[in-house]
């Protein structure tokens, strides 16, 4: 169930993971809690992730938000779903016209508040995850914390996935904490800039730097850029863009990865 350790949105991942104290957008909910406090009007998100030619696989998901005074409720649902794969027989040889299949679902509810300067977020997330006919069921949660302060510098907390996994083999759900700050400030000719440092670290991989720098001008076009430092083969410029078009933002990000190649995610937003 590693891929609830993968962000879903553009934004999360042209800025390698950072940013976490600072979501612009409420399809963050998928991976940060804090991104429910985002929308003040219903929104409905949509994205989709290319995966390289590594792997033969696409994942789509879908969140719906809406804001209730103070109070922020989420829906999300999201597919991981593979092509055929080769099958082996017990030998560990090739079998021809044995394949199987592999795929994840998974829904979620969110609720988040806003506290003046303050803002909190919980996520509650059902999974089911099948490889042939071995499958594995878990019940997750996110949680964390943000603050603003000065207008000009935000620090958030957050926990990713903790709960149980449920199937016949002992699986342990990919539990990881994340912690950062983003320093933002105005530029010239209408030009702003935010530049976000995160600590990542989870239970089954090493501690991770994550930095992201993201250009905005005038709310209506964005460039982002974002590094990952580690002591694992992860370090990859990643990079991406967002327009906003009146009731609707289009993103684009290109993140690259040692295990799982150059992937491509799409995402759409909808305010209403």
């Amino acid at each position: 169930m590693k891929i609830f350790s993968m962000p879903t949105e553009p934004r999360q991942a042209a800025l390698a993971g950072a940013g976490i104290a600072s979501p612009k957008n409420a399809g963050e909910a998928m991976r940060n809690p804090l991104a429910g406090a985002v929308a003040n009007s219903p929104v409905l998100s949509f994205s989709r992730l290319e995966f390289s030619n590594l792997i033969d696989a696409s994942r789509i998901s879908m969140l719906a938000g809406s804001a209730f005074g103070n109070w922020h409720l989420t829906a999300g649902i999201e597919s991981l779903n593979y092509d055929k794969m080769q099958g082996y027989t017990e030998d560990g040889l090739t079998s021809d016209g044995l394949y199987f299949t592999a795929g994840t679902i998974a829904a979620q509810l969110g609720i988040a508040r806003t506290f003046n300067s303050m803002s909190a977020g919980l996520t509650a997330r059902y999974a089911n995850q099948n490889i042939d006919d071995y499958y594995m069921q878990g019940i997750l949660f996110d949680g964390g914390v943000k603050y603003n302060l000065l207008k000009n510098f935000a620090f958030g907390a957050v926990f990713n996935n903790l709960g149980w996994i449920f199937s016949d083999a002992k699986e342990i759900a990919p539990l990881s904490v994340q912690a950062g700050i983003t320093a933002s400030c105005a530029l010239p000719l209408g030009f702003s800039g935010a530049l976000s440092a995160d600590i990542y670290r989870r239970n089954d991989s090493a501690e991770e730097l994550r930095t992201g720098l993201e250009i905005i001008f005038k709310e209506l076009f964005s460039l982002r850029l974002g590094y990952p430092i580690s002591s694992e083969e992860n370090n990859a410029l990643s990079a991406g863009l967002a327009i906003k078009l009146s009731f609707i933002d289009v993103e684009y990000a290109y993140q690259n990865r040692a295990a799982l190649g150059a992937n491509h995610i799409f995402g759409v937003s909808l305010y209403f």
